[in-house]
């Protein structure tokens, strides 16, 4: 059964990208974009072919959790969400 979550309510998820330079500022920019402010984190696969990000922030509603997590899934090399 799924938990109801109570908004605005702070979420912590992970994606994980194929592993490019400007990934980290791209992220960055889909969070401002979106007035988004939390920590994210970061940690290269062993042989840095895959990165993965951990982001930790308030959303004030489901739509707007899923706006970001939109955006993020259309970046170049996204490979998961969790």
């Amino acid at each position: 059964m799924k938990k109801k979550i109570i908004y605005p309510a702070e979420i912590t998820f992970k994606s994980v990208f194929s592993h490019h330079p400007d990934l980290h500022e791209i992220i960055i920019a889909i969070l401002e974009e979106h007035s988004v402010a939390g920590n994210v984190s970061h940690k290269p696969s062993r042989n840095n072919k895959f990165i993965s990000y951990t982001i930790t922030a308030e959303f004030g509603s489901e739509s707007h959790l899923t706006e970001v997590c939109d955006c993020l899934t259309a970046v170049q090399g996204f490979i998961m969400l969790m």
